[in-house]
Order: C-alpha cells, then structure tokens, then sequence
C-alpha cells in the first residue's frame, strides 16, 4: 500500500518536472534561434559606411575675408583616402556652382590663381567618388554675426573634423546666432539610446522560473 501511494504520488510530480524542462527548452531554443543577439545599430544608420574617402579645402577657410578686391588666390584640397569605399583619384572645384576646372588629385592638389571680385563667394568641390563639400569666404564684405572674422581661423576651419566630413561648412557653416549648422541649438546635441536587454538574461529567465517550481513541488 505504501509502495502504491508512493507511485501515484511520484507519477505527476515526474510529469511537472518533465514539462518544466520541456518548456525551459523550448523558450530558451526561440530566444537562440531568434534576434536575442541581435544589437540594432544605435545610429540608426545602416547605409552609411564607417571610413568613407574625403576631401576639403584646407584653404580658404570657411568665412574668410578678403580684402583689397580684386583678390586672388590658391585653393588647397586635402585628400583623405578612406577604406570602405572607392579612392579619390579627381576633384573638381567649383565658385559659385561654375566649375573652375578638374585636377588628378589622390593626395591633394592646388587649383591656383582664383579671382574673385567684391561680394560673398561660395567655393565647394566634388571627388570623383561623389563626395561633395564646401565653403564661403568674403570679399570685402563682412561675414554675418556670429562667425569669427579672419575666417574662423581659431578652429582651422574644419580641416582637421575627419578629412573634411562636415558638411557644415557649406554656406559658411554658420547661421545667425553663430551656432554651426546641423549643431541642434538648445542642446539638441544630446541623445539618449535605448540599451538593449542581455540576452544572456532572457536565457536564464525560465531557469529561474524553474527553480521555485521544483523546490514547492519538493
């Protein structure tokens, strides 16, 4: 009689544990195969590569004054050739949105001799890889409020952001209030990401779900 309480007592407990670790399995086999190791990119940006080529004007720097109209000048293009995409082998400048000419230019090159008369000038270029920026400097004339005469030269001009890959020095790179385009006044420079959950901590969770199972059951 013992032996046969004994049996009907041991059978369901068996059974419980038996399905507690069958569904142990089973959630711990969905979250695996599924996206549990899956970290979403906190950029939000999955086409842009990582070390893209680029170009800039190491000179005239954004916002620079002339003085003495006519003026004439070099423009300097520094070159920087990046490892996800294809090299820079030309670059093309253009004044105004006229083109000046196109060099060979997969270090550098020096488009020489620009004239400019009086007024506000807009000088930009474009690699052969499509990568586009620019700049614009003053012919006496004085730049807006808020930028640094003498064409911003406390900060190098941008030349020294990643090989020329702020495009905010197009247009002088300034607005009024003298905040840097695309800088999200009112500190709209701040983000918060949302830090996914481990996935080794969805593993455990039915591991710890069976613990107080077995022990009540004990």
């Amino acid at each position: 009689m013992i032996d046969h309480g004994c049996s009907r007592h041991n059978g369901p407990v068996h059974l419980s544990k038996r399905l507690l670790i069958a569904l142990t399995a089973a959630a711990s086999f969905m979250l695996v195969s599924g996206d549990a190791f899956a970290v979403p990119d906190p950029s939000g940006d999955e086409g842009l590569a990582g070390d893209i080529s680029t170009a800039w004007f190491i000179s005239p720097l954004p916002n620079e004054v002339f003085e003495g109209a006519p003026v004439m000048f070099d423009a300097e293009i520094g070159v920087y050739q990046g490892l996800d995409d294809g090299p820079i082998t030309t670059v093309e400048v253009f004044v105004n949105d006229v083109s000046i000419g196109v060099q060979d230019c997969p270090d550098g090159c020096t488009f020489a001799d620009i004239v400019l008369d009086q007024g506000v000038h807009s000088l930009s270029l474009q690699a052969s890889t499509g990568y586009t920026t620019g700049v614009t400097v003053y012919v006496d004339e004085e730049p807006p409020s808020g930028t640094d005469d003498g064409g911003g030269t406390d900060d190098g001009g941008g030349t020294d952001d990643g090989g020329g890959t702020d495009d905010g020095t197009t247009d002088g790179g300034t607005t009024d209030g003298g905040t840097t385009d695309g800088g999200g006044g009112g500190g709209g420079g701040c983000s918060v990401q949302a830090t996914p959950p481990s996935p080794w901590a969805l593993l455990a969770l039915p591991l710890f779900l069976l613990v107080p199972a077995l022990r009540r059951q004990r």
